[in-house]
């Protein structure tokens, strides 16, 4: 029983992981752009103020959406 618990947790420390490394940049766009791949969300590529990387930021997010939601079969 306790095997199945801390098989699941570990996706979540991965992906806490990555979200606390986000939030050490202090730079603001940095920090969108970062929390926008790692979360797969476009609404922190809008906050970004430069426009070369908030097209940058949308396109990796979008691609990441589509990655996480195509049918891949096991072969």
């Amino acid at each position: 029983m306790y095997y199945k618990f801390v098989i699941f947790l570990f996706p979540v420390f991965g992906y806490a992981n990555d979200i606390d490394n986000c939030n050490q940049i202090h730079e603001p766009n940095k920090k969108h752009f970062c929390l926008a791949v790692a979360t797969l969300s476009v609404g922190d590529c809008e906050k970004i103020t430069n426009m070369e990387l908030r097209s940058t930021c949308v396109f990796k997010v979008r691609d990441g959406q589509r990655q996480a939601n195509s049918f891949h079969p096991m072969k």
